[in-house]
Parts: C-alpha cells; sequence; structure tokens
C-alpha cells in the first residue's frame, strides 16, 4: 500500500526485518517531535505579533512569518500522523512492515528539520518556549488523560507484537518497559499543577481589559479609531506609546523609526530611517497611518471588514496624545503608556517626562485614571500631580513597591510567579499583565486573580464569560484515578488475551503438523486430500500452482492441498 508502495502482499527472504523495525522507530520519534513541534506553533499564537515583530527587527521587512510556519508544520504533522496509521494498518492485519525508501528520506528529513528549528529557535526566541512550559498549567490535565487513552487503545496491538517475541528475556525487557511507561503516567497528575483547579466559590472575578495600543486586531494601532474600537468592546483601560516630536508635541507611536506603520517611504523616502522624534508636529501629519493594516493585514482580520471600516482605516493618521486623553476622559476609562525619551540632541531630551506631564494636566483628565510608568522625574511628577497612580515596568516585591510609593505592577505574564497575584492583592498593589489574547492564556490568569489584562484582542476577551475549563480538585482526583484503573484492567485483559491466543495458535499448527505427517505415513484411499504424483508433473500441477501447498517426498512426489494459517511454505521428508 501507501506505506511501503508494495500493491501486492509479498515477503521478501533476503530482506532484513529488524532493519524495518529500527526505521519504524526513527518514525515514532519523528512523529514525537512533529507532534511537540504542531503543539508549540498552536500555544504560541499569543505571542505571534511578538515572533513577527522579532523578525521584522532583523529583516526590516513585515511578514506574517507565524502563519507560514504554522501552515508547513501542519502539513508536516498530517503526513507523519498518516504514516503512523498505516503502520499501524499493517500491525493490526499481520502485513509486514516495510517503509518505502521515499517515505525514509522524508521521515529523516523531517526528524532532522525538526530537531534543527527546535535548537534554532530556543536559542533565537526563548520566549516562546516559556509560554509552551507555562500552557501545560492549562492543558497538562487533559494531555495527560489523551496520552493514557492512546496507549490504551493501542495496548492490543502492542499486546500483540509482545505475544510473538519468542524469547523470554525480551519479553519481560518489553513488558517492564510497557509497564514503566504506562505507571510514569499514571502518577503524573501528582506533578500536574493548575490554578484552574479550584472551587466555584474560590474563582476570581474575571480581569479588567486594558486595549493594548487600542484594538490592534481590528484597526492600526495607536490611533484614534483604535482607541474608540477597544473601547467599544468594553475595554476599560486603553494603553499607548509617547514620544515627543522635535517642537515638543507628543504623538503616539511605538516603533523607533516610521517604516513600519507609516508612509514614510513615499512622502519622505530620504528619511525611512530617521527616529520619530526628529519630525516635527507638521511632517508627521502628513503620513497615513492606516494603508500598511490593510497591505499587511497583520492579524488576518482584515477580510473580516466591511468596505466603510477599510475607507475608515485608510484615512487615519498618526495618534494625538491630547486626542487620546481627550477620549479616555469622554468614555470615563483609563489609560496607561509608556513615556520614551527622546534621542539624544533633542531640546526636551533631559526635561521630556515633566513636560509631558503638562499635557495629562491640561486634559483634565482625573489623575486617579492615570497610571504613570516613567521613572525619570518621579518625584517632581509625584509632587506635581500627587493623585497619579505610579506605576513600575519592573518586578518588585511588594515591601519595596510600598517605599518608592508605587501602587500599581505592570508585567509581562512570563514575569508573574504562582501566587503573586494574591500576594500583590493583599498589600494593595494592582496588577496589569500583558500581552494576552488567548483564551487558554487569558484563563489561566483568571484563575490566577489578575486584576488587568492588556490584550490586542479585546474583542476576543470580552466573549469569554468563563474560564475555558474550570474543575473541582476533588472531581479531577476522581476522574484521574477512574481513568487510571480502566486503564489498567483493560491493559491487562488485552495482554492475557494475546497471551492466550498466541499459545492456541501455536497448538493448532502443531497439530495440524502431526496430522499431516499421520497421513504421509498411512495414506489412504479415501483422503482427498492426499494424491500420488507421478515424478514428472501434468497440466494439472500447474493449474494449481498459485494455491497454498505444502509438498511432501515419499518415494515419487505427493501433493497435499492444505489451506494451513502458516505462512512460510515447508517441505517435509518422511522416510517410509
Amino acid at each position: 500500500g501507501l506505506y511501503g508502495c508494495r500493491w501486492r502482499q509479498q515477503v521478501d527472504p533476503n530482506e532484513k526485518r529488524w532493519v524495518e523495525r529500527i526505521w519504524f522507530m526513527v518514525m515514532l520519534l519523528a512523529v514525537g517531535f512533529v507532534s511537540f513541534w504542531m503543539y508549540f506553533w498552536l500555544v504560541v499564537w499569543n505571542d505571534s505579533d511578538d515572533f513577527n515583530w522579532w523578525i521584522y527587527q532583523q529583516t526590516g521587512k513585515w511578514v506574517n512569518w507565524y502563519w507560514i510556519i504554522l501552515a508547513a508544520t501542519s502539513t508536516a504533522f498530517g503526513y507523519a500522523v498518516f504514516l503512523l496509521l498505516l503502520a499501524a494498518i499493517h500491525v493490526c492485519f499481520d502485513i509486514p512492515v516495510y517503509l518505502h525508501w521515499l517515505h525514509k528520506i522524508l521521515v529523516v528529513l523531517l526528524l532532522c528539520g525538526c530537531t534543527a528549528s527546535v535548537v534554532l529557535l530556543q536559542q533565537l526566541w526563548l520566549d516562546g518556549f516559556r509560554l509552551a512550559w507555562l500552557s501545560l498549567q492549562m492543558t497538562g490535565p487533559w494531555l495527560h488523560l489523551g496520552a493514557v487513552g492512546v496507549l490504551t487503545v493501542s495496548s492490543w496491538v502492542i499486546a500483540g507484537q509482545w505475544a510473538q517475541i519468542r524469547t523470554l528475556a525480551l519479553q519481560i525487557f518489553w513488558l517492564l518497559l510497557y509497564l514503566g511507561v504506562m505507571g510514569g503516567l499514571y502518577v503524573a497528575p501528582l506533578f500536574i499543577t493548575s490554578p484552574c483547579l479550584i472551587t466555584v466559590d474560590q474563582l476570581p472575578p474575571k480581569p479588567q481589559a486594558s486595549g493594548h495600543r487600542g484594538a490592534p486586531m481590528l484597526a492600526p494601532e495607536n490611533t484614534a479609531l483604535s482607541f474608540q474600537t477597544a473601547i467599544d468592546n468594553n475595554a476599560s483601560m486603553i494603553e499607548t506609546d509617547v514620544q515627543l516630536s522635535i517642537d515638543g508635541q507628543p504623538f503616539l507611536m511605538h516603533d523607533a523609526d516610521l517604516r513600519r506603520t507609516t508612509n514614510i517611504a513615499e512622502v519622505f523616502p530620504n528619511r525611512i530611517n530617521d527616529n520619530a522624534a526628529t519630525f516635527n508636529i507638521s511632517e508627521l501629519k502628513r503620513l497615513n497611518a492606516g494603508k500598511w493594516f490593510l497591505q499587511r493585514d497583520p492579524f488576518g482580520t482584515v477580510g473580516s471588514l466591511s468596505a466603510r471600516r477599510r475607507a475608515q482605516i485608510a484615512n487615519q493618521s498618526i495618534g494625538n496624545f491630547s486626542e487620546f486623553l481627550q477620549i479616555a476622559k469622554k468614555n470615563n476609562v483609563r489609560v496607561i503608556f509608556d513615556l520614551y525619551r527622546p534621542p539624544r540632541g533633542h531640546p526636551y531630551y533631559q526635561n521630556f517626562a515633566n513636560y509631558t506631564l503638562n499635557f495629562v494636566l491640561r486634559s483634565e483628565l482625573p489623575q486617579s485614571s492615570v497610571v504613570w510608568l516613567q521613572s525619570a522625574d518621579r518625584l517632581t511628577v509625584m509632587r506635581r500631580a500627587p493623585f497619579l497612580k505610579q506605576g513600575t515596568d519592573n518586578k518588585y516585591s511588594p515591601a519595596n513597591l510600598k517605599k518608592l510609593a508605587l501602587t500599581v505592577e505592570n508585567l509581562d505574564y512570563r514575569q508573574y510567579n504562582k501566587g503573586d497575584y494574591s500576594l500583590y492583592s493583599k498589600n494593595n498593589i494592582s496588577t496589569v499583565t500583558y500581552i494576552v489574547h488567548s483564551s487558554w492564556l487569558f484563563s489561566l490568569l483568571w484563575c490566577s486573580g489578575a486584576d488587568t489584562v492588556t490584550s490586542n484582542g479585546v474583542n476576543l476577551v470580552k466573549n469569554i464569560n468563563n474560564p475555558v475549563w474550570r474543575m473541582n480538585p476533588f472531581h479531577y482526583r476522581v476522574l484521574w484515578i477512574t481513568t487510571d484503573v480502566l486503564s489498567g484492567v483493560c491493559i491487562i485483559v488485552c495482554f492475557l488475551v494475546q497471551r492466550r491466543r498466541k499459545a492456541c495458535r501455536s497448538r493448532n499448527v502443531e497439530s495440524v503438523r502431526l496430522e499431516t505427517i499421520e497421513e504421509v505415513a498411512h495414506p489412504s484411499q479415501d483422503n482427498p486430500r492426499v494424491r500420488l504424483l507421478p515424478d514428472n508433473p501434468t497440466d494439472e500441477m500447474e493449474e494449481d500452482e498459485d494455491r497454498t501447498l505444502q509438498s511432501v517426498s515419499v518415494g515419487g512426489t505427493l501433493e497435499f492441498d492444505m489451506d494451513l494459517p502458516v505462512v512460510q511454505h515447508e517441505e517435509v521428508a518422511v522416510e517410509m
């Protein structure tokens, strides 16, 4: 079949079965690696924008590499699983497993490619592996149940192959190996922890949503349209990035230059690499900050937008800080922003923080609605605006935060450890966690007790009304123990039945052989299964060549028409 590209069942005596067994193990290893790789790219979708941004910093070109890699990985995963299923079918029907040479090449390439990719990416993007490790807190209990189920279902085939091993020592070795793997799986939940293993009463309130640069999945980041879209999707806080133009006007831009999110290559082709803070506000207003979103479709959402919406996006300009504050005031939402120091030589290089505070105070936005993160001139800022929420991007203990008069901790979700949220809450420290839009990660933070979650997809987290899953710890223990017991019973039954079948088959074959020898020694004319043939075969013999025969020499040639369960043809000599 497709596995070995042999369209008729053949047995080549020159083929070495042990070689094919090695290739089968290599294929299993490749399936394991590509399965891990597939899992990795599925769970790191939350950080796909960070991954694309990292490549953009290296190459200067924005391409959605995440979806390209995910598509390639999905293809490889489908191919590997397809081969594994074909091999399992061969084994179930006692068909020799011969992997075609083309499949062997592809399996080796797949194994080497996955291994090299894991090693390389671990060096270049370690944050992705941290996220994958964190995901086990949500997927661990279900991966455990799935692994137990798969190995239990396959135990019938495994027991069948084990029963065919002729050496007792090898039988004991493979049996102990299999039981060791299953035993490890059975006790794995002792090492699985998840904040979602709690009772209903222990579930904290749903975290509030903060729009990261607005709603960048539905509108260009850091534009007025993006902020309003975030508010329309129930964001209680909006986050942005603030820089100062050369003439002292605060504007909204995350990148150091203007290449990624504007059409600067068309308007100022000789200044595409210049720092954004070296432009004056009039020059910045000439740039379009929306067309790039339609052209590059960073989150794959443009296709779902209406024509009217696309027209609005195409007319967006670089965001203005004062306008941003007025949007927040009008909609009664909180704001949090990163304020960047201008480059050296800039007129406001020294006093940029104190200068920007003037715009906050003039906006008349309640100070309690503003989270101030910039540490430069903090004492001056605190004296001039004592009711601002002072926050930090650095992790401190609650005691140190109180010494610094800081009340907000704004950290990446990887920086929070188990128990941090409850510890900060007890000390009246608010937590802001960024950047989250995967439902599983939002659920994990919800169960952990996060206060506010900053998201690229406020439209997604808005619809999460309950954690993806939450289970009473007692119910989970019952589920875990019940699954293990049922699995153990099924495996024991499979091994006992397969061993008995093997013993019965061996006795039947031996009985048939003894009967055959007896018939040869005492032929009977009434026995249609034994016929004396002349030394020179007739045409009648040629017609029977395709049938299953067993030849026995007794003086002349005897032919036995026997439908035995033995595959190979044997020649038995009996002396009369």
